[in-house]
């Protein structure tokens, strides 16, 4: 093994994390390479080091209640619900318009598609409503045959390339 080969393996042979065949080859590398050995010793000296002056850390046993009361609970439901009464206010604007586009589709459903559409009259109930709610299903069913008959003469009309 070269010295630039063993580089990689320095500190998992101190740790002994090597397979057996890596194991033997680095101990019989650093039995011919000086420079190698001193380093390996340095490593090994570190750790040994760090094992005996090594600290363990506990935090406090009420650092989770101190924490918790420094939050300021006032100012974070405050957030909350302004975030929530936003999205409340987004979804009911998206309900009315969607609402809004269900009728205008069932009204052009209804008035332009419609063969049996006579008079501008969907059902005939004799009073004053029925005839003001029929009076735009009319105009809208006008405006979609005029409309389709523009494009299909358009599309009709249009010369061939060949």
């Amino acid at each position: 093994m070269t010295c630039y080969r063993s580089r990689d393996n320095w500190h998992s042979y101190v740790k002994r994390s090597l397979s057996k065949a890596e194991l033997d080859e680095m101990a019989s590398h650093l039995e011919h390479c000086p420079k190698c050995r001193s380093v390996v010793a340095g490593i090994q000296k570190t750790l040994d080091n760090l094992a005996k002056t090594q600290v363990i850390l506990s935090p406090p046993a009420d650092l989770k209640i101190n924490v918790m009361k420094a939050i300021d609970t006032y100012r974070y439901k405050e957030n909350l619900v302004s975030v929530n009464s936003f999205r409340l206010f987004e979804l009911r604007n998206w309900g009315f318009s969607m609402v809004a586009a269900g009728i205008l589709l069932f009204a052009l459903n209804l008035a332009a598609l419609n063969p049996g559409f006579e008079g501008g009259k969907m059902i005939e109930f004799p009073t004053k409503l029925s005839k003001q709610m029929t009076i735009p299903f009319h105009k809208i069913s006008q405006l979609a045959n005029d409309t389709l008959e523009k494009i299909e003469a358009l599309s009709l009309s249009k010369p061939k390339v060949e």
